[in-house]
C-alpha cells in the first residue's frame, strides 16, 4: 500500500456515499414510524464500527439511541440514555454544523423529547438548515426521504400553530 492509496481508502471511509445515506435514512424513517428504533440501533452501530471516523454514521447512530431512550419504560434508564447519547450528536453538529441530515435529525429529536431535558434551543437553526435543504434540493436524488423532511415540516409547522406554514 501507498500512502496516497491509505489516504485515498481513509476518505472514502470517513465520507458517506448517497447509497449509505439513503440507506441509513430508509432506517430512521422506520423507526420513526415505527417507534421501535432497535434494528436502525444494531445497523448503525454495525456501520460505526466498519467506518469510525464517519460523522453521519455518528449521527444516526446517535439519533437511533436517543429514540431508544424514549422507548425506555424506567426514566432513570431513559435519562442515562439521553444524557450518554446527546453529547454525541452534538459532537456531530459541531463538526456538520450545516448538514440538513444531521440538523433534521437533532430536529426530530428536539421536537421529541419532554420540555424538563431543556433540549429545544436549536430548534430554529435546525428547521432553518433542514428548509435550505430542501430549497437547494440536498434530497433530491432520495424522493422518499423528501417527502418525509415536508410532511415533518408542516407537522413542526402544525403543533407549533404556525399562521403561514409555507410548505
Amino acid at each position: 500500500c501507498t500512502a496516497l492509496g491509505i489516504i485515498s481508502w481513509s476518505l472514502a471511509f470517513s465520507q458517506s456515499s448517497p447509497s449509505m445515506l439513503a440507506e441509513w435514512r430508509s432506517l430512521y424513517r422506520k423507526a420513526a414510524a415505527s417507534e421501535a428504533a432497535g434494528p436502525m440501533a444494531q445497523s448503525m452501530a454495525m456501520a460505526c464500527e466498519q467506518q469510525p471516523s464517519n460523522d453521519h454514521a455518528l449521527g444516526f447512530h446517535a439519533v437511533a439511541e436517543l429514540m431508544l431512550a424514549e422507548e425506555a419504560l424506567n426514566p432513570m434508564d431513559k435519562l442515562q440514555r439521553f444524557n450518554e447519547w446527546k453529547p454525541v450528536l452534538e459532537g456531530v453538529l459541531s463538526e456538520l454544523p450545516n448538514d440538513p441530515d444531521m440538523a433534521l435529525l437533532r430536529l426530530g429529536v428536539q421536537e421529541h423529547v419532554p420540555l424538563f431535558l431543556d433540549y429545544h434551543d436549536d430548534m430554529p437553526r435546525d428547521r432553518a438548515v433542514v428548509e435550505q435543504g430542501i430549497d437547494s434540493n440536498h434530497w433530491a436524488e432520495d424522493p422518499e426521504h423528501q417527502l418525509f423532511v415536508q410532511e415533518f415540516l408542516l407537522s413542526l409547522k402544525a403543533t407549533h400553530n404556525d399562521p403561514n406554514p409555507k410548505r
